[in-house]
């Protein structure tokens, strides 16, 4: 995650409505209105042929739960007009597109919000309360890593039942209080290996390296710390 400098933030979060929780930080993002992520189920690979043989999209990939088109919104249109799209949107899940400011607080950059959420229990014992909030939003419980220092993260992702979206359901089971963090999950359109989704970076195999970092319990953090130890691309890596 990419932080603002505190006046910044003040500033941006007086003038939109979007915005994600970073460990009590609210980072402001603008909407992008000309693009957006459209996810299908792996196990949807009719409606995910359909969408390809039907508009060129921006950029396209894929993970264990679904295919990712990157498309613009005219070709979202284009989609939507199609005979088949009365059957086809039940498969999907249409997520929205945002600028956010980078690490320098310089310029923009676009990120896609993906199904994907990821939700920190504050100890082991807390399980009880995400599958509540689970069942609460309709959320999937898509990975949990039983040992090692990301044994309190859990990846969840919407379904076609959910009536939020992953940013407001990251948003309001942070506010809760009832976790260390949760924050929505962001994917840049882009081919290259830093391109890739949080959790995609987490779950699976990458032929490149990860730009998240995390510390030793599991939480992501917004910048690399001046002293101590983190995991970058699964290494932990020592800053003296």
């Amino acid at each position: 995650m990419l932080v603002f400098c505190f006046l910044c933030s003040i500033h941006a979060v007086a003038q939109t409505d979007y915005y994600y929780d970073s460990y009590g930080t609210k980072i402001p993002l603008s909407l992008n209105e000309n693009k957006v992520l459209v996810s299908v189920p792996i196990d949807c690979s009719l409606v995910s042929e359909r969408i390809r043989a039907n508009v060129q999209a921006l950029y396209s990939s894929a993970d264990v739960n679904f295919y990712f088109f990157f498309i613009t919104r005219a070709d979202l249109e284009k989609l939507t007009s199609l005979d088949s799209w009365g059957e086809d949107a039940k498969s999907v899940m249409i997520t929205s597109c945002y600028y956010r400011d980078d690490d320098r607080g310089t310029f923009y950059k676009e990120v896609y919000s993906t199904p994907y959420l990821l939700v920190t229990l504050k100890k082991e014992e807390d399980i009880d309360l995400l599958t509540y909030y689970a069942e609460k939003y309709n959320l999937k419980i898509a990975r949990h890593f039983s040992s090692g220092f990301m044994r309190l993260l859990y990846i969840l992702h919407v379904t076609l039942k959910s009536e939020k979206s992953p940013m407001e359901c990251a948003n309001e089971m942070y506010d809760s209080g009832d976790f260390a963090s949760s924050v929505p999950d962001f994917a840049l359109a882009g081919s290259g290996a830093a391109d890739q989704t949080s959790v995609r970076s987490i779950t699976t195999a990458t032929t490149g390296p990860s730009s998240e970092i995390y510390d030793l319990q599991g939480r992501r953090l917004s910048i690399i710390p001046q002293k101590g130890v983190y995991i970058q691309n699964g290494k932990k890596k020592l800053v003296k």
